[in-house]
């Protein structure tokens, strides 16, 4: 009895410790990730040291961060900062005064999607506030990084506000449609086309010609099946195609421009009466069992069917032509010479230098 009840004991004491150890190596990844190994590593020694080379915590344990409803009716971010971080109301008023207005409307319609809104945005406080606790903003490339992003979101808002000033508001107007129709009519042209059908069976580069004629007389044999009706063309293309982007589909490659397929099958489709099957054809790629439905005539699209297309195609093209126009102009009026023979000095000057920094790491 003792030996049995020693047993038990050992057997709870490495059911407990294995319990431990299981949630001791679950936890501390994560911790590690955020910088919270220890109380020691989550606050920086001294005050150059929170930067983004150190460990970054997000608030000592002791006091872990939360947000909470203030009076005001502001939400507060609490923890580490002595200073609590608030997102009240008027914030949250001129951040949807960002938002489109018909993504602003389906927010304040939605309840669920509002609240959501509104906890995804005090979480990014709860991050800003972590990242300026960890002196984020005092390292130099950080800063550029931050900078550059500032820049080129603030260089598109101006080159979108200037295009947007230079186009008028009717524009294309229905006049600009019609002569640009006008003038492209051989552009909105569908050329002839016609259905087709396949079943692909592929030969590879090392199949030996005994491989080849194997390979035909398989073709050969579902031609037959398809002919005396024991297998439609679509049941057979699941079976026994290989491409696959047809075969789930009967064998249907859709419509297609003569000119567009290879010299083999164009002409063994034109040659095929529609609905017809035609005798294995052979490619580089392997051997096509074909079928063609009846030719759609070349056809030329009315103005009524290419209106939107026009309008947004013109829309794109003048707005890139002012774009560029705008990029000249800005050259023209606030110049950064620089010329072939300094950049080519500094590609080298910066070459050399991450040589030696190679050197110096090695």
């Amino acid at each position: 009895m003792i030996y049995l009840r020693n047993f038990i004991l050992v057997i709870i004491v490495f059911c407990i410790a294995i319990t431990i150890y299981a949630r001791f190596i679950a936890d501390v990844p994560v911790r590690e990730l955020l910088g919270q190994g220890n109380p020691a590593s989550e606050v920086p020694s001294s005050p150059g040291q929170g930067t983004a080379d150190t460990a970054i915590s997000l608030a000592p344990e002791e006091a872990p961060s939360a947000i909470q409803e203030t009076p005001a009716g502001g939400l507060q971010v609490t923890g580490a900062n002595k200073n609590p971080t608030t997102f009240d109301f008027e914030e949250l008023q001129r951040t949807l005064g960002l938002v489109d207005q018909k993504q602003r409307m389906a927010l304040l319609e939605n309840e669920e999607s509002f609240r959501n809104f509104v906890k995804k945005e005090a979480a990014n406080k709860s991050i800003d506030a972590a990242a300026h606790a960890n002196k984020i903003d005092q390292n130099e490339k950080n800063l550029l990084i931050a900078r550059r992003g500032a820049e080129n979101i603030l260089r598109e808002i101006y080159l979108k506000q200037l295009i947007a000033s230079k186009i008028p508001q009717e524009f294309p107007t229905e006049e600009q449609i019609k002569a640009y129709y006008e003038k492209n009519r051989d552009k909105f042209v569908l050329e002839e086309r016609f259905p087709v059908w396949q079943i692909f069976l592929p030969v590879n580069a090392d199949n030996s010609q005994k491989d080849i004629e194997i390979l035909k007389k398989q073709a050969e044999a579902i031609i037959s099946d398809i002919s005396k009706n024991r297998l439609d063309f679509a049941t057979a293309a699941f079976r026994y195609s290989s491409h696959q982007e047809s075969k789930f589909n009967g064998g249907f490659m859709g419509l297609v421009k003569p000119d567009d397929l290879k010299p083999e099958i164009q002409k063994a489709l034109l040659s095929l009466s529609p609905d017809k099957v035609s005798s294995p054809v052979s490619t580089g790629d392997g051997l096509h069992i074909l079928k063609r439905g009846p030719v759609i005539a070349k056809q030329e699209l009315k103005l009524e069917d290419v209106r939107e297309q026009i309008r947004k195609l013109l829309n794109r093209q003048i707005r890139n032509e002012l774009r560029q126009a705008i990029f000249k102009q800005a050259a023209t009026s606030y110049p950064v010479a620089i010329g072939d023979k300094i950049i080519e000095v500094w590609r080298q000057k910066m070459q050399a230098g991450d040589s030696q920094e190679n050197a110096a790491n090695e």
